[in-house]
């Protein structure tokens, strides 16, 4: 699992809030980071967010939910 940094995450909330109106919450723990949306994400937005980590060479790994995932490096 891949952290992100506080400036990231910032980005990140702002553009999907702009962009698609969706709320990213942020889970941080002594575990690392997850993140998670309150619906399950349109295909736009998850094009969005792939873009976004593709640019950082990282990668959201989605739970079985469809809501939740966290962030992993691309080796």
């Amino acid at each position: 699992m891949t952290t992100l940094s506080l400036f990231e995450i910032s980005e990140l909330k702002r553009m999907l809030k702009e962009k698609y109106r969706m709320e990213l919450h942020l889970h941080d723990s002594c575990a690392g980071q997850s993140f998670s949306f309150d619906v399950v994400p349109s295909q736009a937005l998850l094009r969005s967010l792939d873009k976004y980590l593709a640019a950082k060479r990282l990668r959201a790994s989605f739970g079985e939910d469809g809501v939740s995932f966290t962030v992993e490096g691309r080796f």
